[in-house]
């Protein structure tokens, strides 16, 4: 039997969080997944992650607070709770030492693009306010789920390309990657929340009709503990946004959808990222002629 590397025993260990975010799985139990001590897990974790399971744990939450806070009109006692705080005063306070703001605050002036004012104060923040591209094409619909081959990158969003790249080299020889397949980013962060080299992508590519956990070919990758499937798309309405050019348009189109469309159309997301669908290539598109579709579930009406 291989022995996992440390990096694989620590994403198994990420996986299990995320999963399990809100049931708030205790040291213990994460040390066991990683098959370490408790006392060495405790120290690796923290070595590799630059932070303690703890303040990892509590950093996910804010920073999925801060969402909830910006983009619904959820009230901050309720936000507080999902968050794990006993009390309205003990999530604001770590709410104002994590953001520097006031829930209330952060709400009512957009304190989710401070970081983003700063790091570029002459650079359009929204898609519709940059000059010469093309409009983006927004529509409702519905996403059924869909079984996908993925892997996990963290670190900037553009640095991508080698895990993509890896991922293709592995289910290729597998005989998995047939013409019309799709490829889908599930960006779980938002980069004007949460640091550039703490984003968390799954890179997904859909496989051939037929294929499941089951398939021996699947079976056999699966021993690759870097790759792992999962499902993207749900029974939730979706609005889909299109975006046409650079992938550098894309986090101008999501401002654009959560602080204009939104907005305007009453409707609320849900406390999931959705997804994106890459409908052609960089390695063989122009990037203006690069083709993405952002998907976002939504609230009930």
């Amino acid at each position: 039997m291989k022995t996992l590397s440390y990096e694989e025993r620590l994403h198994r260990v990420l996986q299990h969080i995320e999963n399990s975010l809100d049931s708030r799985p205790d040291l213990a139990e994460l040390a066991e997944i990683a098959c370490f001590s408790p006392y060495h897990f405790h120290r690796i974790f923290s070595s590799m992650m630059g932070e303690s399971v703890a303040a990892y744990v509590r950093r996910l939450l804010l920073e999925r607070a801060a969402q909830q806070v910006a983009h619904t009109r959820d009230p901050i006692t309720l936000i507080a709770l999902d968050a794990g705080y006993e009390s309205v005063d003990a999530f604001t306070r770590a709410f104002r030492a994590h953001f520097d703001a006031l829930p209330s605050e952060y709400r009512r002036t957009d304190g989710h693009l401070t970081r983003a004012r700063k790091q570029n104060p002459d650079a359009p923040l929204f898609h519709h306010q940059i000059v010469g591209v093309p409009a983006l094409e927004i529509r409702v619909t519905k996403f059924a789920p869909l079984l996908v081959a993925a892997m996990r990158n963290t670190g900037p969003y553009e640095d991508c390309g080698p895990a993509w790249l890896h991922l293709f080299s592995l289910l290729g020889p597998a005989g998995l990657l047939r013409e019309g397949m799709v490829a889908y980013g599930v960006s779980h962060d938002n980069p004007d929340v949460t640091p550039k080299d703490k984003c968390r992508m799954d890179v997904c590519v859909s496989l051939p009709q037929g294929v499941s956990e089951e398939t021996p070919a699947i079976r056999d990758l699966l021993r690759n503990k870097e790759l792992f499937l999962r499902h993207i798309g749900s029974e939730c309405d979706y609005v889909a946004m299109k975006v046409q050019g650079d992938y550098a348009l894309l986090h101008p189109a999501y401002r654009s959808l959560f602080g204009q469309w939104f907005p305007q159309s009453g409707r609320e997301p849900v406390n999931d990222p959705g997804f994106e669908a890459y409908y052609n290539s960089p390695q063989t598109t122009a990037p203006e002629d690069l083709l993405t579709e952002i998907f976002i579930p939504m609230k009930p009406e």
